[in-house]
């Protein structure tokens, strides 16, 4: 295996507001007019609300032609995941490394971030937290797409043809560091506060649930039947969530490709 000859140096600097904005989203209590508020000050973000709100996934009746308007007409869920991963998306360019597919990597952390939302509540976890945390959980891997992309991108091409090592152990080699890694270094430098990222995490329940809908939402994602899904392992109550979300991927797919 290859030795890590760099480590990623240019960290990203996040929107101005941004930081706040991920906070007052991430809220349980936070209304839709608070969210509109917020929204507008981020033109970036408002415009893909507007762009959203009007494609055909969306499929209004007549334009959408205000912010408030746009939120509405796609709902806090859809608007909570969306302003939450382009107020972190915005900052990466992952153009350059060719394993990465960005699609893939929303459509992905979505499914994972809606999964613990569903299955929080009876690990005793707080569902918001945990789907604010799971959206975040891999926000490391973009920024080295972004700053390595040539090694993350043979990172990730022998980490899926070598399954047994992993893609973060090339990257651990290659980079210097590994998604885990990355992502607390970003946090730290966005001065994240725990509970936005779920390092609050004390006992290990969150951490162990995030990984555990990770391997569903992957497995979502290659269209495996519950009753192939690994992730599933049998359960019934976790089974009829996966059915759910299996069913939802087409759109969770188009939304995953209308962000970046």
């Amino acid at each position: 295996m290859p030795q890590a000859v760099n480590r990623p140096k240019r960290l990203p600097t996040l929107e101005t507001g941004a930081a706040q904005l991920l906070m007052e989203v991430a809220d349980a209590e936070v209304s839709m007019d608070k969210i509109v508020q917020l929204v507008q000050i981020s033109p970036s973000i408002a415009a893909r609300l507007l762009a959203m709100a009007n494609s055909a996934w969306s499929n209004p009746v007549a334009p959408v032609t205000s912010v408030a308007d746009a939120c509405s007409r796609l709902g806090l869920n859809v608007v909570r995941t969306t302003t939450i991963a382009l107020a972190i998306g915005q900052s990466f360019d992952t153009k350059r490394c060719p394993a990465f597919d960005v699609d893939q990597f929303w459509c992905t952390s979505i499914i994972a971030s809606r999964l613990i939302a569903d299955m929080a509540p009876q690990f005793g976890v707080d569902p918001n937290t945990a789907s604010t945390a799971a959206l975040l959980h891999n926000i490391g891997l973009l920024w080295l797409a972004d700053t390595m992309p040539t090694e993350t991108s043979e990172s990730l091409v022998d980490g899926h043809e070598q399954t047994e090592l992993g893609i973060s152990a090339f990257l651990q080699q290659r980079c210097g560091t590994n998604r885990v890694q990355a992502s607390q270094t970003l946090y730290e430098a966005w001065r994240l506060p725990d509970a936005l990222t779920g390092q609050a995490d004390g006992d290990g329940r969150l951490a162990q649930l995030i990984t555990h809908c990770e391997e569903m939402a992957t497995e979502i994602f290659a269209e495996i039947a519950p009753d192939d899904a690994a992730s599933v392992a049998g359960d019934t109550a976790i089974a009829a969530i996966y059915e759910k979300h299996l069913a939802e991927l087409p759109k969770t797919r188009t939304l995953a490709g209308m962000l970046f």
